[in-house]
């Protein structure tokens, strides 16, 4: 009969964890895992799995573990071969002990360890007082060497493999009764653990021994009658060593445990403990469970109050969802905010085209309570809606009466719509929790949208607001014609969403050691970015319209000289006639194809312009076109009619890097050094009376590099303001300055900032259109003469191997799990963001850094209006260009002490090309 478990939650029964076996068996068990900050967590991780398991399954009454003390043991004394070949435990296996025994104590579950003896003769004490008391016992473990212990009333559960061993399933093991096993180990022996047992008997001459003479006892009492004359003679031969294991493998189980069932009933523990050991440990599932076990437990103990006061207990949490339409019921709100100490504000926007409209805001306070204030629903039987000046003045005077924390996802963007919406934003209140910016810094490249989050972070599915705007008459229901009860139900607890995020999320930056570039860095620059999106930049349309038409008198004449090239008319934006053309007119050589087709995308062209003239005219007017669309048309339609300017969209948290991004339009694509490109940069003007200031760091990667690295040659180069190019090209060709050529100068470029992007040979050669041995040499003979970055970069692929995560000089970090994969091409992958993060990253914290030193204004009616890739924009009254102009370039330069000097080109103008 296979044995089975004992009902769940029994009184009498007591479970005991062999924890030193499972932490041992999980460490080689699982694939590697670390925490976020690169602590080894697989053997804890395996063993809270196997916890929870239990936990959830049996819940046990009675819980406790036996732990291992130590080597010492009177085994070894009895005999010092014991265990001895068994190598040192690791130690991030040792650590991780440690780690296991901390929850254990955090979940109150008590730990059993003495020194002189192993788990296991605890485990069998504890068995013993169990069945002086008549209770049952579940021994947690794989070991053999406790089968002994089983019985009717005692099971072993070898929870990894989900085996219960009772006395049949021991017995169809061994081929002998539960009380002749330990006799058998003892034949036997153990070479795990060096127990030397009689040399030649394997389990099946021990058993059939064991079978026929019931013990060792009785074995060498009746020896004579043993027929096969060897085993006879390796029996007495080693009749000492059998006796010897027999007392090596016989559990003690008269050790002296203190049987403390009040101790073993599993109380609460401390769960705050146990919280900041999950997060430290970045065990967000587990994170998640104990944080709704807190709430449910918060909402229990308040429903009790509520009882022993002889009050109604509070409605269902889904039910305490209402709608704001009065100033006191609003009112009311600011008041739980002040109780609590936070306020949770998502909006709910409605976007058509380039303008985003406020339908509503979700708030809440926290303790299971959130609310939908309803701005601009638009429908026949809407409710009752508050004025926007009305909202704006009771928030803003609200807030700042109390001390409220204030939170939400994306607040830059949140910052906007409510200065746009209410006629003004939120004073001077500023908010203290982005659950947007916490996770993007906590993983960069993990998706961050408040949808995304409440999956990951709180295994919670937020219902979207899709099934309220389906398709009617077969256009989407704008938002504002949705129902403010339906609407207020998600918005708001979209609010709750984020008020279960923000303790979660903090106690996660703070395990990574990622809070202080949150609270001083990124959240004052959303505020800034939020200010420089509704500022905005002046654009001269009319310019624009001007552009267009030279570029299409441009476009046309390029495809007029295709035409010719190729002899005869064809569309130059069909790819299926160029490619007809290409390769078999002119019977080019083909690259590579698509499903249908052989391609004709910029690669394969670039890769013909040697071959024939047709290709280098396709890809100008491809350039052209694409500027076209891109800018020249696409403008004119973003700017604002009220400001006459264009309020580009920046994103903070995109780049894994930490770089800034921005959207409608992408100001970050438009070309520098073509002419094109900086016409379009003329069209971006000063408003009268001023001029654009435009300060850019230069070379602000490469020095960042020389900074980590100390590399002599580069520090020396930088120190003398010497041109960096010109120095690289100096070493790694051999030459004299004056002989470096402009070649020369630009192969070395590529090699300087190809080393930055950890960039290969095959990246290089691609670049500079040369072989891929000769890409090699150049790299070789740039670490040759680089010492300092070679060290650098070693040293930092190395940590990463060891952490699986890489870091800013900031502390900014960025997760690389890929690092160690056994797949050649993603781990070559990861290894280029290694080297590259610490230089791209920091670069773009200094240029925030600055960004954030220059937020007041430098001079009266100064003010920042753009920031692309290293530069910093900015509108300056024409009186003040003087003093201006010098003080920017100071503050920027002195932003953070680096090893080398931090250099910025400044220049001003009326518009931005000249600027620059």
């Amino acid at each position: 009969m296979v044995s089975r478990l004992f009902e769940p939650g029994a009184r009498d029964v007591l479970y005991v964890v062999d924890v030193s076996g499972y932490v041992f068996r999980a460490y080689h068990a699982i694939t590697p895992l670390t925490s976020p900050s690169g602590e080894p967590t697989q053997a804890v991780y395996g063993t809270v799995i196997m916890l929870e398991r239990l936990i959830k399954q049996c819940a046990p009454a009675l819980m406790a573990v036996a732990m291992d003390s130590g080597k010492q043991t009177f085994r070894r004394d009895l005999y010092p071969d014991y265990k001895a070949h068994r190598p040192e435990a690791p130690p991030d296996l040792r650590r991780q002990m440690q780690r296991v025994e901390q929850l254990l104590l955090a979940l109150s579950i008590p730990i059993y360890v003495q020194s002189g003896v192993e788990a296991d003769d605890l485990i069998a004490s504890m068995v013993s007082e169990a069945r002086r008391r008549s209770m049952r016992v579940v021994i947690v473990s794989a070991d053999k060497d406790l089968m002994p212990l089983v019985g009717p009333d005692v099971l072993l559960w070898d929870t990894m493999r989900d085996k219960v061993w009772g006395p049949d399933e021991v017995v169809e093991r061994f081929g002998v009764r539960v009380n002749q096993v330990r006799d058998l180990l003892a034949l036997t022996g153990d070479t795990s653990d060096n127990i030397p047992g009689v040399p030649s008997v394997g389990p099946k001459t021990a058993q059939q021994l064991l079978v026929e003479y019931e013990d060792i006892d009785g074995i060498y009492a009746h020896i004579a009658e043993i027929k096969r004359q060897k085993l006879r003679e390796t029996l007495e031969q080693h009749r000492a060593l059998a006796f010897l294991s027999r007392e090596l493998v016989t559990l003690k189980d008269d050790c002296p445990v203190p049987f403390d069932t009040d101790a073993m009933a599993r109380p609460d523990g401390d769960l705050q403990a146990l919280r900041g050991l999950y997060a430290e440990l970045g065990f967000q599932r587990q994170l998640t469970a104990l944080d709704e076990r807190i709430a449910r437990g918060v909402v229990e103990r308040a429903k009790a109050d509520a009882r022993a006061r002889g009050e109604a207990e509070a409605p269902a949490e889904n039910a305490r969802i209402g709608l704001l339409t009065t100033l006191p019921a609003l009112e009311q709100v600011l008041d739980e905010a002040r109780q609590s100490g936070r306020l949770v504000l998502v909006p709910a926007l409605q976007t058509l085209g380039n303008d985003t409209h406020l339908v509503g805001l979700g708030l809440s306070a926290g303790a299971g309570a959130a609310h939908y204030l309803p701005l601009g629903h638009r429908y026949v039987g809407a409710p009752v809606q508050l004025s926007p000046t009305d909202v704006q003045h009771t928030l803003a005077s609200g807030l700042a009466e109390h001390q409220v924390a204030l939170g939400g996802h994306d607040v830059k963007n949140l910052r906007v719509v409510l200065e746009t919406a209410l006629g003004a934003g939120l004073g001077d209140h500023v908010f203290t929790f982005d659950a947007l910016l916490a996770s993007y810094l906590i993983d960069p490249e993990a998706p961050n949208e408040l949808s995304d989050l409440a999956e990951r972070e709180l295994s919670l599915e937020l219902p979207g607001k899709g099934s309220l705007t389906k398709p009617r008459r077969g256009t989407l229901v704008p938002l504002d014609e949705v129902n403010a009860e339906e609407l207020g139900a998600i918005v708001a607890g979209e609010a709750l969403a984020v008020v279960r995020l923000w303790p979660k999320l903090e106690a996660q930056l703070d395990a990574d050691q990622l809070s202080e570039l949150y609270t001083t860095l990124e959240l004052p620059l959303s505020e800034l970015l939020a200010e420089l999106e509704m500022r905005g930049v002046l654009v001269d349309v009319a310019l624009l319209k001007r552009l267009g038409t030279s570029i299409d008198a441009r476009l046309l004449e390029l495809e007029h000289e295709a035409q010719t090239i190729a002899g005869r008319p064809f569309n130059v934006h069909s790819p299926r006639q160029l490619e007809t053309l290409l390769f078999d007119d002119l019977k080019l050589p083909s690259g590579k194809r698509t499903k249908t087709s052989r391609s004709t995308d910029a690669a394969t062209l670039e890769a013909l312009v040697d071959e024939h003239a047709l290709p280098a005219v396709v890809l100008e007017i491809r350039k052209l076109a694409k500027l076209r669309s891109t800018y020249i048309e696409a403008l004119p339609g973003l700017v604002r009619k009220d400001t006459g300017r264009i309020h580009t969209r920046w994103g903070q948290a995109t780049a894994a890097t930490g770089r800034l991004s921005s959207s409608d339009p992408n100001l970050q694509n438009i070309p520098i050094r073509t002419e094109l490109g900086r016409e379009i940069r003329s069209a971006f003007v000063a408003p009268n009376g001023h001029q654009l200031v435009s300060a850019d760091y230069s070379q602000i990667e490469l020095r960042v590099l020389a900074h980590l690295s100390q590399d002599p040659v580069l520090m020396e180069a930088f120190h003398g303001a010497e041109d960096v190019h010109t120095r690289t090209a100096m070493e790694i060709f051999g030459l004299a300055p004056e002989a470096v050529t402009a070649e020369h100068r630009r192969r070395a470029k590529a090699v300087n900032f190809g080393v930055i992007y950890g960039q290969g040979e095959q990246g290089l050669s691609k670049s500079l259109g040369i072989p891929r041995t000769e890409a090699a040499a150049f790299i070789a003979a740039y670490f040759l003469r680089y010492q300092g970055v070679r060290a650098f970069m070693q040293a930092t692929l190395e940590k990463a191997r060891q952490t699986g995560t890489v870091r800013t000089l900031l502390g900014r970090l960025r997760r690389v799990p890929e690092i160690k994969s056994a797949h050649h091409g993603r781990r070559a992958a990861a290894e280029r963001i290694v080297m590259n993060t610490p230089i791209q990253g920091t670069a773009a914290d200094l240029l925030k850094l600055a960004m954030l030193k220059l937020r007041a204004p430098v001079t009266p009616g100064c003010r920042m209006i753009l920031t692309v890739h290293d530069e910093l924009v900015f509108e300056v009254p024409e009186a003040e260009i003087e003093l201006a102009v010098p003080t920017i370039k100071t503050r920027m330069e002195a932003i953070y002490p680096l090893d080398v000097p931090l250099v910025v080109d400044v220049g001003h103008g009326r518009a931005w090309d000249q600027a620059h």
